[in-house]
């Protein structure tokens, strides 16, 4: 059997791992049949808490996967803003749905708690048909690989939340408050953007563009947050798609003999040469840059040819007609944007895998960084086997601990 379903939380403005949040009702319609609500927790439901874990072998078809699998590990569930991305390189837009009672208590009741419980069944089970019938038009394509794991490594991360410190509300402001659950912030990563990079904020909090006053706002559950930074990351990634093999030491210092620049110089300069195109001259007198010309260009050949590419690890289809601005250079941020992602899922599932039993716990990604919140007890030897893990495709890394994000310090000699 395949059925739509859509899960209702407690508080819309909640994250839904949040201790004051949690289910509240299960939209639920089999396939060319009438809808259902299962109530767990709502007024009009009475005392009435109905099960939903008949569904757990069941196919089904969801607006958001991520969300649902953080009620119960259902087994067979297919994002459907999954399969609109992949048809159209753009997040299926649910924010266009529009439902009079829900614009009427959002916006009128926007700090009530629980709202949608506030809300009467039957106006939920409105929007969710206006929703399921959006949804009608996407079509399944099947291959779920990449939906599965993308998921499952950024979920994993969510549900260890990051430890916030007692003047968190100082350093951003008064409306963080309410997102703090337990002494902790949930980071909440969108996984369906253009490029196809997930972005993370949520509550007010840009996850992934903190400052370094912000950073200070993160603290440790456990003895000590530990940094692991990528060195040069896209730079090395880009040496592996086009078969330019790196000296162990640093890229920039690396690159900045052929500038004849400083350290900070050699860092603004690959850039703007890698995202600005690669002049012929740069290209004849610095190797990596010609096999990257060479690779950009066969990439852009390939897109106009085939009218689509295919990212490097999961094949997912980057495809013309989707892009109306796309140019050599832009062709080449957005597949690199996508191998990194792709590399960092298939990283982020090992390292969960390994830290599965331990008190150390990876409690934020960042593009180029991982940052672990790590116990004593687990041993030095945790570090060294993150590292090593993280390192295992030739990516050198440096760590850094401290007792808050914003001011941590070396410790690669330790490692």
């Amino acid at each position: 059997m395949s059925y739509i379903v859509i899960p209702i939380f407690s508080d819309p403005f909640l994250h839904p791992l949040h201790k004051n949040n949690g289910l509240s009702l299960l939209y639920v319609k089999e396939l060319s049949k009438d809808s259902q609500m299962v109530c767990h927790y709502h007024p009009d439901c009475g005392d009435v808490l109905q099960n939903y874990e008949w569904l757990e072998n069941e196919e089904i078809l969801t607006p958001d996967a991520k969300k649902l699998l953080s009620i119960y590990p259902f087994k067979n569930v297919t994002d459907m803003n999954y399969e609109w991305w992949s048809l159209n390189n753009q997040p299926f837009d649910m924010e266009n749905i529009r439902n009079n009672a829900y614009d009427f208590f959002h916006n009128k009741y926007y700090n009530a708690k629980k709202l949608n419980e506030i809300i009467p069944i039957v106006k939920h089970k409105e929007y969710c048909d206006t929703l399921e019938d959006k949804m009608s038009v996407i079509t399944v394509l099947g291959d779920k690989t990449y939906s599965d794991e993308a998921t499952a490594a950024f979920l994993s991360i969510e549900k260890n939340g990051i430890k916030v410190s007692d003047d968190v509300c100082d350093i951003f402001d008064e409306r963080v408050r309410k997102h703090i659950s337990e002494g902790k912030l949930y980071t909440k990563y969108n996984l369906w953007t253009s490029t196809g990079r997930p972005s993370n904020s949520f509550g007010s909090v840009n996850f992934a563009a903190l400052t370094p006053e912000q950073r200070k706002a993160f603290i440790p559950e456990n003895d000590y947050l530990v940094e692991f930074d990528y060195d040069a990351y896209h730079v090395r990634l880009i040496g592996d798609l086009v078969g330019y093999t790196f000296p162990q030491a640093s890229v920039h210092e690396y690159l900045s003999s052929f500038y004849g620049s400083t350290y900070e110089e050699s860092k603004q300069i690959t850039f703007k040469i890698l995202y600005g195109g690669i002049p012929d001259d740069v290209a004849n007198s610095i190797p990596f840059f010609k096999k990257t010309k060479e690779y950009t260009n066969e990439l852009w050949s390939k897109y106009n040819r085939d009218n689509f590419i295919e990212t490097d690890i999961y094949k997912r289809k980057l495809i013309k007609k989707n892009y109306t601005d796309m140019n050599r250079s832009k062709l080449l941020n957005y597949f690199l944007q996508s191998a990194e992602t792709e590399h960092n899922i298939k990283t982020i599932i090992e390292l969960q895998r390994y830290l599965y039993e331990k008190k150390t716990q990876l409690v934020l990604y960042g593009y180029d960084s991982f940052t672990i919140d790590y116990n004593n007890s687990d041993g030095v030897d945790t570090l060294k086997e993150i590292k090593k893990i993280l390192e295992r495709n030739g990516h050198l890394t440096k760590a850094k601990a401290g007792t808050n994000l914003g001011e941590l310090q070396s410790i690669q000699d330790r490692l």
